[in-house]
């Protein structure tokens, strides 16, 4: 056996299917978001203190139900209505605040996820994300310009689970044919990362991109 041979494969020598699986959330890590955007819209749009729905406002059993696609939009926005007391507001009026949380795109991790030497390290570069339907077509939409560098995008409603289940994650390794633990979380949340971790997968806990790529360099 020569010495080139008693070393792994390069990347690009290997079967696709024996690299990982790069899975990146979308809020917190992709972009940036904020619920208190939402509050203020809704406060706006109501006439009323955006202080008085903060205190108001929680994520709650119909909030998570929503995120695994269990109840309807319509549903959801009545509840929220409800819960905030914003009875004078449509549910089109609610929907806008409802999407209003969106800020910027993480522009340094777009560009470390579209370099060569990044993308061959992996069988995919996928999205990962707790969301709703309401959400997920909205910031489509906003981010359509940034959303190809990633291959696809997992989303619980879709799912019918959420991060960190295993049902969400074996339904990521299922759909591009490895095991779970060929998955790799990046994550801003570090209950996320400690709960995947314990479920086998290798985990980031993401703070920017110049961190991440020094962690792609250990794999």
């Amino acid at each position: 056996m020569s010495l080139y041979d008693s070393h792994p494969a390069r990347p690009d020598q290997q079967d696709p299917t024996e690299r990982p699986v790069l899975c990146v959330d979308m809020g917190g890590v992709f972009f940036t978001y904020s619920f208190l955007s939402a509050l203020a819209a809704w406060a706006e749009a109501a006439g009323t203190d955006a202080t008085r729905l903060r205190e108001r406002w929680q994520i709650d059993g119909p909030f998570d139900a929503f995120e695994r696609g269990e109840i309807a939009p319509a549903d959801y926005l009545d509840h929220l209505r409800r819960l905030l007391g914003l009875h004078r507001l449509s549910d089109e009026e609610i929907a806008a605040g409802w999407n209003a949380i969106y800020d910027t795109v993480d522009t340094d991790l777009v560009q470390l996820l579209g370099r060569p030497e990044v993308r061959a390290r992996f069988h995919r570069v996928v999205g990962v994300s707790n969301t709703n339907t309401l959400h997920a077509d909205f910031w489509r939409a906003l981010y359509r310009d940034q959303l190809p560098v990633l291959d696809t995008v997992h989303c619980s409603h879709e799912i019918g689970a959420t991060k960190p289940q295993a049902a969400f994650f074996d339904h990521v390794a299922a759909a591009h044919g490895v095991d779970r633990s060929r998955l790799v979380l990046v994550d801003d949340i570090a209950e996320v990362t400690t709960a995947a971790t314990g479920l086998g997968l290798r985990t980031h806990h993401y703070q920017d991109a110049a961190h991440l790529a020094a962690y792609l360099n250990t794999l």
